[in-house]
C-alpha cells in the first residue's frame, strides 16, 4: 500500500475512522499531561533527579514516535482492509462479465454457420413460410440462451430478412457495422447506438457474416443483441451484498460508466477518473467522498474484448465502520496465530519495551527519593518528598498510554479477522455463482446442438453411411473449435452406439455402444427444452493417460424433423472439468496488490456429502472425500456463512456458499445439482 497516497488523504480518511480519530484524541491529551508532569518534576525535582527527569522527557519523546507509528500503522491497515474488498469487487465484476461476453463470441461463430440459416439466405430469404420458419428456430434458440433479447438476420445489402422483437420496428440498416462484419474474418463485438436496435441507446452486439459454405462468399450478418442490462443487474445484485455503501461501475477505455448499479448516485455516461496504476483513489459523488478502486480485466481463455474496467466506490463516511459481523472473536486466539496480527503488535511491542525502560527509571527514582528524605539539607528533603509523586503521575500516564496502544491494535486485530470472515464469505458466494454461471452454458450447449438439422437429416439412416459421419466429425469439430472448455463432444444413435467425436484423440470411441444411466434417459427426452446430466464420476470418456476422470457429460435428444416426437440419437459433450473447475477457484481466491494469490488460500467444490469435486489444495483430488463443518452441510440454496479455524499453530477464515443457479438453471426444476464452494484464507 502506497504510503504517500494514504498521507495524501489522511485527514479525510481519519474523519470516517471514529475509532482512530479518538485513539489520537486520548494520546494527545495523554501527551500534554505527561508533559505537564515534567514540567512539575523540572520546577520542583530539578537538583536531584534532573537526569531522570531528562530521561523522562525522552522517553516522552520515544512515545510521540510510537504514538505517530500506531496512528499511521492504524491508518494504514483500515485503509488497505477496504481497498482489498472494493478491488475484489472491481476485479470480480468485470471479469465475470467478460467471462459471459466469451461465451456470446463462441455462440455467434457457431449460429452464423447453421445450415438453416444458410439455406435460408440461399434460397428462400422471401418467401413468408420460410421466414417463420426461420424466426421459429431463432426463437427456440433464444429460448436456450436467454441472454439475447434479439436476433437479426440481414442480407448483404442490409435488408433485415428475420428477426425476433415485435417492438423492433426496422426493415434494413445502413450501419458501418455491416461492412465491417462482412469484412472481418470472424465475429466483430460492437457498443454503441445502431440503426439495428433503433430508440434503444447503446446496445452490446454480436455480429458475423454468413458465408456460403461452398464458395465462402458472403450472404448476409447474423447479429446477436446482448441482454447486457439485464446481465449488469443481476451481476450488480449479486456483488452488492458484499457491502451496503458501494457503488459498481463498468467503464469503457475513456472511463466513460456504461453500467452502474446505482445510477442516482453514479450516473451512466458520465466520466469517472480510472487511476489504473494507484492502489486507490479518492472522488466525490453528490457532494461525499468516496473510496475507489478501478481495474482491468485479467481475461478469460485469452478473450479481452472491448476495453472496458471495473470500478468500485465505497462511501468513506461508512467504509470504516465494520464491526465483528455477528462474530464472537478470541483475541488472544487471533494474537497468537494470525499472521497479519505481527505486523500489527509491532508499534505495542515497541511502546512495551519503552514502558518498561520507563518503570525501571520509576524504580530508580522512588529509591533514590527514599535516600534523599533522610539527608540533612532541607531543600533536597522537600524535591525528594515531591519527586515520588511525580514519578507515579508519569507511571500512571505511561500506563494509560499502553492501555490505548493494546485496545487499538486488539480492536484492529478483531476488525481486520472480522473482515476476512466476511471476505471468503463472499468470494465463497462468488466461486459457486461462476461455477453455476458457466455450467449453465453447458446445459444450452447441448441442448440447442442437438437441435442441428444436419444431424436430424443424418440419423434418419441406419446404418448411417459413412459419408453422413464423417460431415458429423466436421460439424462437431468446428463448434469444438469455438467451444474450447470442451474435451470431446459425440453423437449417438438411438442404440447408445458412437457414431461420431469432435476430437481425433477420441475416434477410438466411435461404434462403441453406451450403456451409462444419462444415455438411456437422455434417449426417452422428446422435448428439446430438457437435457440430462452424468453423475460427477470417473469416466473412460475423460481420461488422461488412460487414466478415467471425474467429470459431467452433459446430453440433450436428437429428434427426426418430419417426426419431432420420435428420438434418432443424442449428443454428448464432455466438459473439461479439471482445468476448468480450478480456474473458476482461482479467480475467486483473494490476491495481495500485485494480483498473486495470497499464500496459504485455498478453494473447493464439494457436494453436501463431502466428495470433491475440484480443490486448489493437490491433496484433495476429484471424487475424494473430505469432512464439511456441520454447519456447511446445513445451509440452503444460495445462503452462506463463515467461521474462524484454528489448526494447529494457524488460522483460517472459512467460507462456504451452497448452490442457487443461475436464471433458470438449476431454478426450473428440470436439474437438481447442490454444491458447495468452500474458500480457505489463512489470517
Amino acid at each position: 500500500m502506497n504510503k504517500e497516497l494514504i498521507k495524501r488523504h489522511e485527514q479525510a480518511l481519519l474523519r470516517a475512522m471514529a475509532g482512530v480519530e479518538n485513539c489520537q484524541g486520548t494520546l494527545s491529551r495523554l501527551d500534554r499531561q505527561w508533559t505537564r508532569a515534567t514540567l512539575t518534576g523540572k520546577i520542583n525535582c530539578s537538583r536531584i533527579a534532573q537526569t531522570l527527569i531528562d530521561f523522562i522527557i525522552t522517553t516522552q519523546d520515544n512515545f510521540t514516535v510510537l504514538q505517530k507509528n500506531l496512528v499511521d500503522t492504524l491508518v494504514q491497515e483500515n485503509t488497505q482492509k477496504v481497498v482489498l474488498e472494493i478491488a475484489a469487487v472491481a476485479q470480480v465484476a468485470i471479469d465475470i462479465l467478460k467471462r459471459n461476453l466469451f461465451e456470446r463470441t463462441a455462440d455467434v461463430g457457431f449460429l452464423a454457420t447453421d445450415d438453416d440459416l444458410v439455406r435460408f439466405l440461399l434460397d428462400e430469404a422471401g418467401d413468408g413460410e420460410a421466414v417463420a420458419r426461420i424466426e421459429e428456430r431463432l426463437r427456440e434458440y433464444r429460448e436456450k440462451y436467454t441472454v439475447y433479447n434479439e436476433i437479426i438476420v440481414l442480407d448483404a445489402d442490409g435488408l433485415v430478412r428475420a428477426h425476433l422483437d415485435p417492438r423492433n420496428d426496422i426493415s434494413r440498416s445502413d450501419d458501418p457495422l455491416l461492412a465491417e462484419t462482412l469484412a472481418a474474418p470472424s465475429y466483430v463485438e460492437t457498443y454503441r447506438e445502431s440503426d439495428l436496435v433503433p430508440g434503444r441507446g447503446e446496445s452490446l452486439l454480436y455480429s458475423q457474416a454468413i458465408k456460403d459454405p461452398r464458395t465462402g462468399a458472403p450472404l448476409g450478418v447474423l447479429v446477436l443483441v446482448f441482454d447486457f442490462d439485464g446481465e449488469m443487474a443481476g451481476i450488480f445484485d449479486n456483488l452488492k451484498r458484499s457491502s451496503e455503501d458501494i457503488v459498481i461501475l463498468i467503464l469503457d477505455e475513456a472511463g466513460r460508466a456504461i453500467a452502474s448499479s446505482d445510477p442516482g448516485k453514479a450516473p451512466r455516461g458520465r466520466i469517472y477518473a480510472l487511476n489504473l496504476r494507484d492502489d486507490f483513489a479518492m472522488t466525490q459523488l453528490r457532494g461525499e467522498a468516496y473510496l475507489t478502486k478501478t481495474l482491468a480485466t485479467k481475461g478469460y481463455q485469452g478473450f479481452f474484448g472491448l476495453p472496458w474496467h471495473g470500478q468500485v466506490l465505497k462511501r468513506v463516511a461508512t467504509a470504516f465502520r465494520n464491526g465483528t459481523n455477528g462474530h464472537g472473536l478470541d483475541e488472544a486466539t487471533i494474537r497468537r496465530n494470525a499472521i497479519f496480527s505481527g505486523r500489527l503488535i509491532k508499534v505495542e511491542e515497541a511502546s512495551e519495551n519503552v514502558l518498561s525502560d520507563l518503570e525501571l527509571v520509576v524504580q530508580n527514582g522512588e529509591i533514590m527519593a527514599a535516600k534523599k528524605t533522610v539527608q540533612a539539607d532541607t531543600s533536597e528533603k522537600v524535591e525528594a518528598q515531591a519527586l515520588p509523586h511525580v514519578l507515579n503521575e508519569v507511571k500512571k500516564i505511561g500506563d494509560q498510554v499502553q492501555q490505548v496502544f493494546q485496545t487499538s491494535t486488539g480492536g484492529l486485530l478483531k476488525l481486520v479477522t472480522s473482515s476476512r470472515l466476511h471476505d471468503v464469505r463472499f468470494l465463497a458466494a462468488l466461486a459457486i455463482d461462476i461455477m453455476d454461471r458457466n455450467l449453465y452454458e453447458r446445459a444450452n450447449d447441448c441442448r440447442w446442438w442437438a437441435l442441428t438439422s444436419d444431424f436430424r437429416r443424418m440419423l434418419e439412416a441406419s446404418p448411417v453411411p459413412d459419408a453422413d459421419r464423417a460431415r458429423m466429425r466436421e460439424i462437431l469439430a468446428y463448434i469444438n473449435s469455438l467451444y474450447t472448455v470442451y474435451t470431446n463432444l459425440f453423437v449417438y444413435d438411438r442404440d447408445g452406439r458412437i457414431l461420431a467425436c469432435s476430437n481425433p484423440d477420441e475416434y477410438r470411441q466411435e461404434g462403441r455402444r453406451l450403456a451409462n444411466h444419462f444415455v438411456a434417459e437422455t434417449l426417452r427426452l422428446t422435448d428439446s427444452q430438457l437435457y440430462r446430466v452424468s453423475d460427477f464420476e470417473a469416466s473412460d470418456l475423460y481420461e488422461e493417460r488412460g487414466q478415467a476422470r471425474h467429470t459431467y457429460i452433459y446430453n440433450a435428444a436428437i429428434t427426426s424433423l418430419l417426426r419431432p416426437d420420435t428420438v434418432l440419437g443424442g449428443i454428448g459433450i464432455v466438459f473439461d472439468a479439471e482445468p476448468q473447475f480450478l480456474s473458476m477457484l482461482h479467480d475467486a481466491l483473494p490476491r495481495d496488490g500485485a494480483g498473486r494469490i495470497l499464500e496459504g488460500s485455498e478453494g473447493l467444490f464439494v457436494e453436501p456429502n463431502g466428495k470433491v469435486i475440484a480443490s486448489t489444495n493437490p491433496e484433495h483430488a476429484p471424487g475424494d472425500t473430505v469432512d464439511l463443518a456441520g454447519i456447511f452441510c446445513q445451509l440452503a440454496c444460495g445462503e452462506s456463512t463463515s467461521h474462524l479455524v484454528a489448526d494447529d499453530d494457524k488460522l483460517y477464515a472459512v467460507g462456504c456458499a451452497h448452490s442457487l443457479g443461475y436464471r433458470e438453471y438449476k431454478r426450473d426444476g428440470g436439474y437438481v445439482n447442490d454444491l458447495l464452494s468452500v474458500v480457505k484464507v489463512r489470517i
